[in-house]
């Protein structure tokens, strides 16, 4: 079966009847772990091998893999390897440690089977009290955010484990966490964005595999509509003027920021116009299946957004393929 857009999470620790439905019914192009999916190593090998075989049993094809392993708070296999130190943290120890634990980060997901990590930040880090990210960024300064994602870039993807430049085009100065709230960049300018888009240049210059969306409104690019789904960011900012041609994600889509304010419907054909290659929907199993009929839908009723959705699963493909083939 083709493979959907979608990549999606599940809740559990096993296969259940749940999982196994989704995946016959979305045909996923991939699947995300969560710490929920995780209890110790010889669980997770045995979910990855059993969703496997599912995936080539009912779709003729793998699945790939994705997690978010940052470090510091965000470390979905945390208690199964030694812990990952927060980007402040790496940042501080110098571009030797960036190394090592992006060396360590990429040893433990290739061993699980786990192909691309949501990772690193690259968004710049602010004075405490203004951005919600904190010590999920490596620092303040766009030089050094930019050598040091290019150090973790570089050596994830040469250690087999696809990278992710994040979150596009640039989420330090936003207040509000998109979990819970849009936030809108509203005092900015564009003039005030160039900072922020030199880590994005330089990790798709050093051939980052993946770039994840910013879930923030940007007015100044698009006044209507959050990074994710405008075409001024996505097509013009990232495809265009940074020549990016790898897979371009969105955020998880089961956030506030997006499913509170928009349809289904918008946001695939939004999303398609603004050249998003995945859409993650990471929280609610019941989600997938109506977000797939709408974007089913509206790759049938338009031949701009069917020709948008082909060349999504080409670059997909083009970009990932390896995992598979290797695998």
């Amino acid at each position: 079966m083709p493979l959907s857009q979608l990549f999606i999470g599940f809740p559990g620790t096993e296969i259940s009847a749940r999982l196994d439905h989704l995946i016959r019914t979305v045909a996923p192009g991939g699947i995300v772990l969560f710490h929920r999916n995780v209890e110790r190593v010889p669980q997770v090998t045995a979910l990855l091998d059993q969703a496997q075989a599912l995936s080539r049993e009912h779709l003729g094809r793998g699945l790939w893999v994705a997690i978010d392993q940052e470090g510091g708070r965000v470390q979905r296999l945390r208690g199964l390897f030694e812990p990952l130190p927060a980007a402040r943290e790496l940042a501080a120890a110098g571009p030797g440690a960036v190394a090592h634990y992006a060396g360590l980060a990429a040893a433990q997901l290739g061993n699980l089977g786990i192909h691309i990590n949501f990772a690193p930040v690259l968004d710049l880090g602010t004075e405490p009290g203004i951005g919600f990210l904190q010590d999920h960024c490596l620092a303040a300064d766009p030089e050094e955010v930019a050598v040091l994602g290019e150090i973790w870039i570089r050596t994830l993807q040469d250690r087999g484990v696809s990278a992710t430049a994040k979150h596009f085009p640039g989420l330090g100065l936003a207040a509000l966490d998109p979990h819970h709230h849009l936030p809108v960049l509203e005092p900015f300018r564009e003039a005030a964005m160039a900072p922020h888009l030199i880590p994005f240049e330089r990790a798709v210059a050093a051939g980052v595999h993946v770039v994840m969306s910013s879930h923030a409104l940007y007015p100044f690019w698009d006044p209507d509509h959050p990074a994710t789904l405008a075409a001024a960011v996505g097509r013009s900012l990232l495809r265009e003027r940074l020549g990016f041609t790898g897979a371009y994600v969105s955020d998880d889509l089961d956030m506030a920021a997006i499913r509170r304010r928009t349809s289904d419907t918008e946001v695939v054909r939004l999303g398609l116009d603004a050249g998003l290659d995945a859409f993650l929907l990471c929280q609610d199993p019941e989600h997938c299946e109506p977000f797939l009929k709408a974007l089913a839908d509206a790759i049938q009723s338009e031949a701009r957004l069917a020709s948008h959705h082909q060349a999504a699963v080409a670059r997909l493909e083009r970009s990932f393929g390896f995992h598979l083939q290797s695998s």
